[in-house]
């Protein structure tokens, strides 16, 4: 599969044969303006936004590296503050390119040094797209007005690990859940999160909100909530019915859900484990209570 092929699948509203196939210079009759110094307000931005979560937040901005995560973000309706492209990625990946110069207008689209895509990039091997993009609103009352009888939810509680929770909203997407909540958690909008969840970001319903008030919504819209504990005396997970929909609680990855939010739940789980293992990581861990609830 070609690159003009790969980016068709994954934004399916370009067909391939919208992708001429001739060169970057003969596609970019204006040429975008270029940024040469690490100095630039917006190169400044971008480097403040990938490191400083507070700023995250006050700005209502995120940072994006790579052609599947800004492709993504394009295809969900994501509005982009601005997009960089190395010299050398632009002509590599000429149709991205195209793609990219369509989207957004031309006073937000910058060419900068491959020198500078290093300065820029949080990765190894960079491909050499950035973009800076505004936040989707995180809104716990427009979840809770779509919590549906029958639907499957997870709330997450003290999650720290950008990894972890960027695996957990993936996998959500993968197995069909509803909305994501989540309660005192890291932020989303991390590089490593925001990495980790492969664009699920994007298309998944996902809430800021207090665990309680949470459980509370669910309970009165007749959906079951499980709390999810290492705790022998707990039900099984492969004996929970998740038929008829349920919502699943899922603590922090060292200390697990402290006793107070466990107790909110209207079933204790657990998965049972062989062997001397008593505990797993929390991303795996919501993996398979995920799987389970989808059959």
């Amino acid at each position: 599969m070609d690159d003009r092929e790969w980016i068709s699948v994954i934004y399916p509203r370009i067909s391939v044969s919208e992708f001429p196939p001739f060169g970057f210079e003969s596609r970019c009759l204006i040429l975008p303006k270029q940024i040469s110094s690490r100095e630039n307000d917006k190169i400044k931005l971008y480097r403040r936004l990938a490191s400083d979560k507070k700023y995250r937040r006050r700005e209502n901005m995120f940072v994006l590296e790579g052609i599947r995560l800004i492709t993504d973000a394009v295809s969900a309706g994501t509005e982009l503050y601005c997009v960089f492209a190395c010299e050398s990625a632009a002509e590599k990946y000429a149709d991205f390119f195209s793609l990219i110069s369509g989207s957004i207008d031309d006073e937000r689209l910058f060419l900068i040094p491959d020198s500078l895509a290093k300065f820029l990039s949080d990765t190894d091997k960079p491909q050499g797209f950035f973009a800076i993009s505004r936040c989707k609103t995180l809104d716990k009352s427009f979840a809770y007005d779509k919590i549906k009888s029958g639907g499957r939810y997870l709330l997450l509680c003290d999650i720290q690990d950008p990894g972890n929770m960027g695996t957990m909203l993936r996998t959500a997407e993968a197995c069909g859940i509803d909305a994501v909540f989540l309660s005192d958690c890291c932020d989303i909008y991390s590089p490593k999160t925001v990495r980790s969840t492969m664009g699920s970001l994007f298309r998944m319903d996902i809430a800021i909100a207090e665990i309680s008030e949470t459980v509370s919504a669910l309970k009165n819209s007749g959906i079951t909530v499980y709390a999810a504990v290492v705790d022998e005396k707990a039900k099984s997970l492969t004996d929970c019915d998740f038929s008829a929909g349920g919502a699943v609680m899922i603590g922090n990855e060292g200390n697990g859900l402290p006793s107070d939010i466990a107790a909110l739940a209207d079933v204790p789980m657990t998965i049972r484990m062989s062997g001397r293992v008593n505990s797993l990581n929390a991303a795996m861990a919501a993996g398979i209570i995920m799987w389970e609830m989808r059959k």
